[in-house]
C-alpha cells in the first residue's frame, strides 16, 4: 500500500508540472495582451498593474496592426467547409470499405492507410504547380480541398474501424426493405456513428484551425486565415508584444473553447478504432 501511495504521488506531481508547463505560456500571454507596451516594456514577467483592453480592440477592428475579424471569418469558412466535407468523403469511405465487397478493397484500404506516411511537406511543389495550374491559388476552395484531402487518411481510418463494428444485419434487413446505399449510409449508418464523425469533426478543426504552411502557400493578402494574419504581425524589424500576445489569445480562443466542451468525447476518440 505504501509503494501504491508512493507512486501515485509521483504521478500527481509529474502530471501537475506537465499542467504547469501547458497553462502557464497561455497566462502568460494573456496577461501580456492587458498591458500597455510601456507596462510591458518596464515589468514583461507580472501581471499588469493597469489592465487594459485595447490592444484586442486594436487587433481586432479594421488596423494595420490587425483586422482579426476579417481573416477569423476566412478561417470560419475553411474550417467549416473542411470538416463538413471531410465528414461525407470520410463516411462514405468508410461504409465502402467496412460493409461493401469489391474487388481490390483490400488493396485500396492498405493504400490510402499508406498515404498516412508521407509528409505534408513531401508534396509542397507539385501540390503547389497543381493548384497553379487549374486556378485555385489564393482561393478558399484550394485549401479547403488541400484540408480534405490530407484528413481524408486518417479520417477513412477512423470511421472504418468503427463502422465495422456496426452489425451486417442491419445492413441486411434495410436492403431487404428495399433501401440503396446511399439511404442506408444516411438512414443506418451515420446515426449509429455519431460519436465518430464527432471525434472525427473534433480532430480536423484543432488541426485545420492551426494549420499554417499550406495556408501560407495557398493564399495571399485579404484572403489568408487568422493564424497566417497572426504569423505576420511580427515586423522585421520591429514587434508591438501586447498586440501580438491579444491576437495570439483571441486565436487560441475557439481551440479552447471546442476542446473544454468536446475533451471527453476528444479523449475517447484516442482508442474508439482499437475496440472495434
Amino acid at each position: 500500500m505504501q509503494r501504491d501511495r508512493i507512486n501515485r504521488l509521483a504521478i500527481v506531481i509529474i502530471l501537475t508540472a506537465v499542467s504547469v508547463t501547458t497553462v502557464y505560456p497561455l497566462c502568460f500571454v494573456l496577461q501580456t495582451s492587458l498591458k500597455s507596451e510601456s507596462e510591458y516594456i518596464d515589468n514583461p514577467y507580472g501581471w499588469p498593474e493597469r489592465p487594459t483592453l485595447t490592444n484586442f480592440r486594436n487587433v481586432w477592428g479594421e488596423s494595420d496592426s490587425g483586422n482579426l475579424a476579417r481573416f477569423g471569418a476566412n478561417s470560419m469558412i475553411v474550417v467549416v467547409s473542411g470538416v463538413v466535407l471531410s465528414w461525407c468523403v470520410c463516411g462514405m469511405a468508410g461504409y465502402a470499405f467496412s460493409h461493401l465487397r469489391f474487388r481490390g478493397r483490400r488493396a485500396l484500404f492498405f493504400v490510402v492507410l499508406g498515404s498516412m506516411m508521407i509528409a505534408p511537406q513531401v508534396i509542397i511543389i507539385p501540390l503547389y504547380a497543381m493548384l497553379a495550374r487549374i486556378g485555385l491559388l489564393n482561393k478558399h476552395i484550394g485549401l479547403i480541398l488541400v484540408y480534405v484531402t490530407l484528413a481524408t487518411p486518417f479520417g477513412t481510418y477512423l470511421m472504418t474501424s468503427y463502422l465495422r463494428g456496426v452489425p451486417g444485419e442491419l445492413v441486411e434487413a434495410a436492403q431487404v426493405d428495399g433501401a440503396n446505399h446511399v439511404q442506408i449510409l444516411w438512414r443506418v449508418m451515420l446515426p449509429v456513428a455519431r460519436p465518430a464523425l464527432v471525434t472525427l469533426g473534433i480532430f480536423n478543426f484543432l488541426w485545420m484551425w492551426n494549420e499554417l504552411l499550406f495556408a501560407l502557400l495557398i493564399l495571399q493578402e485579404d484572403t489568408r486565415t487568422l493564424t497566417v494574419r497572426v504569423a505576420t504581425l511580427q515586423g522585421e524589424y520591429t514587434a508591438h508584444i501586447p498586440h501580438i500576445s491579444a491576437a495570439l489569445f483571441l486565436t487560441a480562443l475557439p481551440v479552447l473553447v471546442v476542446f473544454l466542451i468536446f475533451q471527453t468525447q476528444l479523449t475517447k476518440g484516442m482508442t474508439m478504432g482499437a475496440v472495434k
